[in-house]
């Protein structure tokens, strides 16, 4: 089970390397953060508007991840669906580009 973000990060950089089979470089694991990080956020601001997390007032990435976690129902398994979506989502592409080369 994830619990936050950066354990979604995490999970998503092991399951490439090992789906692949291959060691993720630097670059590709920022990659990989970015972008289930933006895939994330895109679902979250479909539940709470940008005005409410403003008003929040949180100023770090602890405090908004425990703010999410109390005011969204369920936090986990949309965190989880999030990171299965991304993986689904990037693997695909990844096998998309080894069979045009």
């Amino acid at each position: 089970m994830l619990v936050s973000l950066n354990e979604a990060k995490k999970y998503a950089i092991e399951k490439v390397a090992e789906l692949t089979g291959e060691e993720i470089r630097e670059e590709e694991k920022d990659i990989i953060e970015m972008a289930l990080e933006q895939d994330f956020f895109d679902k979250v601001s479909e539940i709470i508007s940008e005005e409410e997390l403003e008003k929040a007032l949180l100023t770090s990435p602890e405090e908004m991840e425990g703010y999410l976690f109390h005011r969204i129902p369920n936090y986990t398994t949309l965190l989880e669906e999030v990171t299965i979506e991304f993986l689904s989502d990037y693997l695909s592409e990844e096998e998309e580009e080894d069979l045009r080369t």
